[in-house]
């Protein structure tokens, strides 16, 4: 292991607990959709569309045996552009479930993205995706299956990529999840555009994590940046106690670290109000750029805001 990849590793760590240590549910991001589908087949995931946990979990193993054919390989990277609800949820999930690595961009920046993550395919908004994946099997068999170690996406972002693991989104959606208290008996509404880890978190994993439908419809819980139950602060200069309560976004931590000024699980910040260094479980597995990487890994923590 070089001196970057352990300064990385030690900043992972909550105190002598190393993510290894803490049992997520699921072993990799193909997994939860499998999961699901066996316990909650008929449930309801996307629920003002009808889309059970059987149909995305279908959709998911069809556009995995279309990627195949298009060339993409386990391991490989693939860039998707802002697609239609829910196309970009359920492709998530296809190129998870063929154990290749999703690369998202914030600002819209294709061109950089796939300069700097090389992708084997790239799906653009003009690809009438569904379409092209409704004469694949339903059925797809992995040859290959990712630990929660390895990378499941980069995000880029105003010339960055941010590296995440299998394991970094599982536990951030874990986090979350118990910092909002949604559980399988409710009912969720969140609308936003995939182009944050937000998303990711909120829109595409946690329906499947939750086992709570995402609705419109009299939901039990609202998420939104302006408005709902919790607010979702994307720019924020300290963490505050506010009513409704604040999710504080930090995309080096794979998307949340707090809800107020309580860091979610598994997340460690050197000061509850101006944190300026993280560790835990969520700290991303680096930037694609190690000179950044030298930069902001230091005394086992990770620097933030600076």
């Amino acid at each position: 292991m070089t001196d970057i990849k352990k300064r990385i590793y030690q900043a992972q760590c909550l105190g002598n607990v190393e993510p290894i240590e803490y049992m997520v549910p699921y072993p990799n991001l193909r997994s939860l959709v499998d999961g699901q589908n066996v316990k909650y087949g008929e449930k309801m995931v996307y629920a003002d569309l009808g889309l059970t946990s059987d149909k995305v979990y279908r959709l998911a193993q069809q556009t995995a045996n279309w990627l195949v054919s298009e060339g993409v390989k386990p391991k490989d990277r693939v860039l998707m552009d802002q697609l239609p609800f829910p196309q970009c949820e359920v492709f998530a999930f296809g190129i998870w479930a063929l154990g290749a690595s999703l690369v998202l961009t914030g600002d819209g920046d294709l061109d950089s993205a796939e300069k700097a993550t090389s992708p084997t395919k790239t799906i653009t908004a003009e690809t009438d995706y569904f379409e092209k994946i409704k004469a694949y099997p339903e059925k797809h068999n992995p040859t290959f299956k990712p630990l929660l170690q390895h990378e499941a996406m980069v995000f880029w972002n105003e010339g960055k990529g941010i590296k995440l693991s299998h394991y970094n989104l599982l536990v951030n959606a874990n986090g979350i999840q118990h910092a909002i208290d949604l559980f399988e008996n409710q009912t969720y509404h969140i609308s936003i555009e995939p182009d944050s880890m937000v998303w990711v978190i909120l829109q595409a994993m946690l329906p499947l994590y939750t086992g709570a439908p995402l609705t419109s419809e009299n939901p039990d819980m609202k998420l939104g940046i302006d408005e709902g139950d919790f607010r979702i602060q994307f720019e924020w200069d300290l963490l505050e106690e506010t009513s409704p309560p604040s999710l504080y976004v930090c995309n080096v931590n794979t998307a949340f670290i707090s809800m107020n000024k309580t860091p979610i699980h598994l997340t460690a910040m050197n000061d509850d109000t101006h944190p300026t260094a993280i560790s835990g479980h969520s700290v991303m597995m680096g930037y694609l750029n190690d000179d950044l990487n030298e930069k902001v890994f230091t005394e086992g923590k990770l620097k933030i805001n600076s």
